[in-house]
């Protein structure tokens, strides 16, 4: 049995403002008023409704600031994101166009884990035309993950230290990890590389060009001060 169309309808009302709050009097710019949708469909037991609810919220609150940063200039990203959820998948959720697929038995039996929909938004707005390196790709997505929430992630989170066994290849977490000390000590770094990899132009002496210095010094430094850094010393989270 799937949630009917009007009560997935009264979550989207509920959760999420459609549109962003009127700039405030000292703000020197006029903010263009920008409007997000997002629909929903598929197979939604009756019991998921605070799930969705949860992911509705999280798509108002992330997507906007998603495609703020990382939209390209010339190619905008989907206004209107199509979430579908599906049993019987093999990966947790993925993302087509301005579909984004959602494994129900994967939050059902791993319910705080709404923040793969950052990740899967995050895809809508790269729009590589080819996910070549993909370990940068699933970086970069896991870097915004972190970065534009939820807030609190029970289960999910970057490594707080990386060794010599790590590589800036190892994609999701870990190249996230890495991107993250990377903005920290060359703030727009990875804007950058991003940029690069949206116009089909990335190389890895993009890195070089970005920071100073080739991508294999760059991870050197990074493992050196993390992994002797403590856990109270590493800081992997958005101020």
């Amino acid at each position: 049995m799937t949630m009917p169309s009007a009560a997935i309808w009264l979550i989207l009302a509920i959760a999420g403002p459609q549109e962003k709050a009127a700039p405030s009097k000292d703000d020197a710019k006029t903010q263009r008023q920008e409007r997000f949708s997002l629909s929903i469909s598929g197979e939604v037991p009756p019991d998921f409704a605070p799930v969705v609810g949860r992911l509705t919220t999280l798509f108002y609150e992330s997507y906007p600031k998603l495609v703020e940063r990382f939209e390209h200039p010339s190619r905008p990203a989907p206004r209107t994101i199509r979430m579908t959820f599906a049993r019987r998948m093999r990966v947790p959720a993925y993302c087509t166009g301005s579909e984004i697929k959602i494994n129900v038995d994967w939050l059902q039996q791993h319910p705080d884990d709404i923040g793969l929909l950052t990740h899967e938004l995050t895809h809508a707005v790269q729009a590589y035309p080819r996910s070549d390196p993909g370990w940068l790709t699933e970086g970069i997505a896991d870097y915004a993950r972190q970065l534009y929430g939820p807030k609190q992630q029970p289960g999910w989170s970057l490594p707080k230290r990386l060794t010599e066994r790590n590589s800036y290849r190892d994609s999701y977490r870990v190249t996230a990890r890495f991107l993250v000390w990377l903005d920290g000590k060359h703030p727009g770094a990875v804007d950058k590389i991003h940029r690069r990899m949206q116009d089909r132009e990335f190389t890895l002496g993009d890195f070089e060009t970005a920071a100073g210095k080739p991508l294999d010094a760059l991870w050197a430094d990074c493992v050196k001060e993390l992994g002797a850094a403590s856990p109270q010393k590493s800081r992997t989270t958005a101020p």
